[in-house]
């Protein structure tokens, strides 16, 4: 993953053959499965920072067990794509690496674990498809509404408004095409906004806070430490080293 630094050109190879290059940000992820390579350049800042995790099989084997371990297996490789669950499981891991203790190898275990599951999820791998969610265009129309409303969160009533249909009707719809609930995806869209200020910026936490559209500092600190594992400033400090 990308913790500093963006390559904004390039070209990648996977098993030889070439692929669309796409400009890899503070935050991307490359996954490559044991059986794969990837080659290639890339032009970008002059300092950049990487966090790479390489997990043995065994590992996948003990902790997954055999069905999701062979389903592992069957994961593609992928360059430079963003997936905030995937992205907070990795910052997790940085920081137990920048600040060990007797308990960071069961935390990392389990951030390991959460990235197969969330990989396979991706990827669409032993899942059932989501019935009675919102179609693609919907689904994107209602992602885009959020993400473009800066700091001012749309409400239920805006959302169900944009797509047509009731409330309750929207937040089941969500829910069963995202597994999230309208909030708690917000709140997840607003935390990864968060984490790529603190990255990228030099604004303090506490404007940040009022950026992303939090309440106060505290609320924000909160948040934030419960889903990364570190507060906004040793999130920050962790980038930087």
């Amino acid at each position: 993953m990308n913790l500093k630094g963006e390559a904004r050109l390039g070209e990648d190879f996977i098993d030889g053959r070439r692929i669309s290059f796409a400009a890899r940000r503070p935050g991307s992820i490359v996954y490559i499965p044991a059986h794969s390579e990837w080659t290639g350049w890339d032009e970008g800042d002059a300092t950049a920072s990487y966090l790479l995790v390489s997990i043995k099989r065994e590992f996948a084997d003990r902790t997954l067990g055999e069905i999701a371990s062979y389903s592992v297996a069957e994961l593609p490789p992928s360059i430079g794509f963003r997936d905030s669950s995937l992205e907070m499981a990795l910052q997790k891991i940085a920081i137990e690496l920048k600040y060990p203790d007797p308990l960071s190898a069961m935390m990392v275990e389990s951030q390991a674990t959460q990235l197969f599951v969330r990989l396979m999820r991706l990827n669409g791998i032993n899942q059932e498809p989501a019935k009675g969610g919102l179609s693609s265009f919907d689904l994107k129309r209602a992602v885009h509404m959020i993400e473009s409303s800066g700091d001012r969160r749309p409400s239920l009533a805006d959302l169900a408004r944009e797509i047509g249909v009731s409330r309750f009707h929207f937040c089941r719809a969500f829910k069963q095409s995202t597994g999230m609930t309208p909030h708690a995806f917000m709140a997840q869209r607003r935390l990864e906004r968060s984490a790529d200020m603190l990255r990228s910026s030099e604004l303090s936490a506490t404007e940040i806070a009022l950026e992303c559209g939090f309440g106060s500092s505290s609320h924000f600190t909160i948040a934030f430490k419960r889903a990364f594992g570190a507060s906004p400033t040793e999130y920050r400090r962790s980038c930087r080293i």
